[in-house]
């Protein structure tokens, strides 16, 4: 009796055991973040985000832009809605004054996107889950563009570990005058609100020159050192469960 007694106990406490590591190997698998996270990439280049995109690491779905177009109400555009291969869906018409903030809104609802800059408002259709925003802007040496007043469903965005406010805006340093903001752990849908401040001196910049392009799509996930961790206990306490029946199994006959 104590012979089987021991023999019930250990099984147990060994199918116990296994079920309970196991799940902590889900767990870690299956955990997500429930709240953005905001990083200012001001080193980041567009040979990198370019690189993300061949890659895989990211996928677009839609870009949001607004543009210093040809700062007229006719002509070249001044913000719209584009596909990932830079096709416009629907185009808006606005003239810019140096210096003056313009807030604008963008919407998602995983079907449609609303677009609205200055109350004008645009949308496009489109489809699919999104987790990842990269808002990009681009100034040249005569002119300055800053992002800012952010809000995702209302609430600020601030840089991740810090109480900072999460702003675009390229700095003195930057040679290649872009800056990139990295926006994650979102889903649809979304509602995120700003404002655009462009500016310039002299002769004033035409088409993209002073732009921002806000860049909404998936990432590929990278496994966290725990995940990894999680999942091969998992995995090894399977298999010794596994091992454990075919014994047993083998005993019986």
């Amino acid at each position: 009796m104590n012979s089987i007694y021991s023999k019930f106990s250990f099984r147990t406490a060994g199918v116990a055991l296994g079920v309970g590591l196991a799940t902590v190997g889900i767990s870690l698998v299956s955990g997500v973040a429930s709240a953005a996270t905001v990083t200012s990439l001001p080193d980041f280049t567009d040979d990198q985000f370019d690189g993300l995109i061949n890659s895989g690491e990211f996928t677009e779905v839609f870009v949001a832009e607004g543009r210093i177009g040809n700062a007229a109400t006719n002509g070249d555009r001044e913000f719209g809605i584009n596909t990932a291969n830079g096709n416009p869906v629907a185009e808006g018409q606005y003239a810019w004054e140096s210096n003056q903030p313009v807030s604008f809104t963008l919407e998602y609802d995983g079907t449609e996107v609303t677009y609205t800059v200055a109350g004008i408002e645009l949308t496009g259709n489109f489809s699919g889950s999104v987790d990842t925003i990269y808002l990009r802007t681009l100034e040249t040496s005569d002119s300055d563009i800053q992002v800012d007043m952010l809000q995702l469903n209302g609430m600020n965005l601030v840089l991740e570990g810090t109480s900072d406010p999460a702003i675009s805006a390229p700095g003195n340093s930057d040679a290649d005058g872009v800056d990139y903001l990295l926006i994650q752990n979102i889903s649809q849908p979304f509602t995120l609100t700003g404002r655009a401040n462009l500016s310039w001196t002299g002769t004033r910049p035409n088409g993209s020159h002073l732009a921002y392009q806000i860049k909404v799509g998936t990432s590929e996930p990278v496994p966290e050192p725990l995940t990894i961790l999680g999942s091969g206990v998992a995995l090894g306490f399977g298999a010794l469960l596994k091992k454990e029946s075919s014994r047993k199994q083998n005993k019986v006959k």
